[in-house]
């Protein structure tokens, strides 16, 4: 099966010729007009494509002539479209230099590689001649792991792997499928079904993402409550290196000392390429549906999903918004009329003066149900007496499956606020069940204290994302109105506040998300020095000449200062408190 390979476009989420449509919407921007205090839209659209100019490219000759010798035609690329999409993730400081035509760094040349054979030739042809590689899976990173910079000037090249894109070979007895890292989320499960199994890994960022991208970030999708994130899906992979390709087994478990392939996940491509991977699958369940409840605040949502993962009964996806979010949520819904339209005030009015919960702190939750019919009732069962035991009102179907059409489309919203020329982003993080309330209250009050410091109304919502048997992922947005002029120094003012409350309260700097550049500054607070040693070791052993994704993972000697905020810009903001 080909795929239909198309990148994002480079200004924004998702195809150039998909755009955010809030026609069907008509609640959201009177919501976000009155949340964020804006009197007259601001507009600001990208720049055109023209009017962006690239730093000069740098050619390495040795390089091109070393590798142009085992590759074809095609296989490089060097046009100023290929090098100004792969110029940068989907960040929002990536999207916002890009959209106003401040392109600070971007790859040479972009390298197609067809094989593992191309990848060893021009990870060894790096090696050897000094020059930079940035592996690229879907592009759709935000924490800033594809910013090919270089401090020592060599040359950058783009990696794409997106023509590595084939399942090799799926066993469907052992249920473990070997799969190039180039694929795309679609493709992947389209692939997949034809065997009749599911990797079940389904993160936002789906359609856009790699599974390359997603074992390199240790990303999570939305089913992790039932089949883990990437990490728990990897049996075995190779990845090539300057110092020779890493090789492990395809076993399901060993004891054979410090575990490689767990090196490996989660690099950011600052050690190597992944050439391949072997993943555990499942077959496909044979019924499936969504739900929606409404539970009378926070506490109580948390307290339902803690005791079904006390009772073994979770639903394979569980998301639950807090009240700001859940706002959000109701704004983003498409409004019904006639006789819906009655059904839903008089289902309103049961629930405010029957039920008895405060629409102003009520929390709505998405749930997923999957497996043969008789599984499927028996957890429905279960969960639902647990949910009604925690004053849950069951809202019926309707809210999850509209969640589910619409579920990969919520990161396009991002470029239609900034189309209005406001500031939206998130930070996400995790913790124990014992600290989940007090880092969510400490991360929403710093986080929204923080937007006000620089002057502006706050918007700071949380949602529970994922969940185990220890803890669970919380999920921040943020947005305010943009400040003319430091919009850069404003996100950057922000995020920090966000990452600090993650580090004083218990919690690790993303979940999901990676480190990319924007959590650089907290490596170190997050693994310990001594940890953070380690990484270098392991860093310096495979890469001795740091050509694999320069300035990931690995901080500076200053790394706020080089992160971009100045204590100058830190003390300014401050003061306004």
């Amino acid at each position: 099966m080909e795929a239909d390979i198309r990148h994002m476009k480079w200004w924004g989420w998702g195809y150039e010729d998909v755009t955010f449509d809030d026609s069907t919407k008509p609640e959201l921007w009177p919501y976000l007009k009155r949340e964020l205090g804006v009197d007259e839209i601001r507009w600001k659209k990208p720049v055109a494509f023209e009017d962006v100019t690239l730093p000069e490219q740098k050619n390495n000759e040795a390089f091109l002539a070393a590798i142009g010798a085992g590759l074809g035609e095609g296989q490089v690329v060097d046009d100023k479209k290929s090098r100004l999409v792969h110029a940068a993730g989907k960040s929002f400081r990536d999207l916002w230099l890009m959209r106003h035509g401040q392109v600070q760094f971007a790859p040479d040349c972009v390298v197609y590689p067809d094989t593992e054979e191309d990848v060893a030739l021009v990870v060894r042809a790096a090696h050897e001649h000094g020059v930079v590689l940035v592996p690229f899976g879907g592009g759709s990173n935000i924490a800033g792991c594809l910013v090919p910079s270089d401090r020592g000037g060599r040359m950058v090249v783009s990696l794409d792997m997106c023509r590595m894109h084939r399942v090799l070979e799926v066993d469907r007895y052992s249920l473990t499928a070997r799969i190039q890292p180039g694929v795309y989320g679609q493709h992947l499960e389209d692939q997949l079904a034809e065997h009749g199994v599911t990797l079940g890994h389904f993160p936002d960022s789906f359609l856009h993402s790699t599974l390359g991208g997603w074992v390199a970030t240790r990303s999570a999708g939305m089913q992790s409550d039932i089949y883990g994130k990437i990490e728990d899906m990897v049996i075995s992979l190779r990845m090539v290196t300057p110092s020779g390709t890493i090789i492990t087994r395809t076993v399901p478990k060993s004891s054979n000392g410090i575990d490689i392939k767990h090196l490996c996940i989660g690099s950011e491509g600052i050690l190597g390429v992944i050439t391949e991977v072997v993943v555990q699958v499942h077959h496909k369940p044979e019924k499936e549906d969504w739900y929606g409840w409404l539970f009378p605040d926070f506490k109580s949502g948390l307290d339902a999903i803690h005791e079904c993962h006390r009772g073994d009964c979770m639903p394979t996806v569980t998301r639950l918004n807090d009240p700001k979010k859940t706002a959000l949520s109701f704004a983003f819904k498409h409004p019904k009329t006639g006789i819906k339209d009655k059904i839903a005030k008089a289902f309103k009015w049961y629930i405010g003066n029957v039920k008895k919960i405060d629409f102003n702190q009520c929390c709505l939750m998405v749930v997923k149900y999957e497996g043969t019919p008789q599984a499927f009732n028996r957890i429905k069962n279960r969960v639902t007496a647990i949910y009604k035991k925690h004053r849950g009102v069951c809202l019926g179907a309707e809210p999850g499956r509209s969640f589910a059409k619409v579920k990969f489309d919520f990161p396009h919203l991002r470029d239609y606020v900034m189309d209005r020329s406001i500031m939206a982003d998130v930070s996400e993080t995790a913790t124990t069940w014992d600290n989940l309330r007090t880092l969510h209250e400490s991360g929403l009050a710093d986080v929204e204290q923080a937007i006000k410091d620089t002057g502006v109304d706050a918007w700071v919502g949380c949602h529970l994302s994922h969940s185990y048997r220890t803890g669970a992922s919380l999920y921040f947005t943020f947005g305010c109105l943009q400040r003319e002029g430091r919009e850069i120094e404003q996100y950057l003012y922000v995020k920090k506040a966000a990452e600090d409350a993650f580090m004083k309260n218990g919690g690790t700097l993303s979940h999901h998300h990676a480190v990319g550049t924007e959590h650089l500054p907290w490596v170190e607070e997050d693994l310990s020095p001594t940890g953070l040693k380690a990484v270098k070791a392991l860093k310096a052993g495979l890469d001795p000449n740091d050509i694999m994704n320069p300035g990931k993972i690995i901080p500076s000697e200053k790394p706020l200062d080089d992160w971009g905020l100045s204590a100058e810009a830190i003390d300014e903001f401050q003061s306004r408190s």
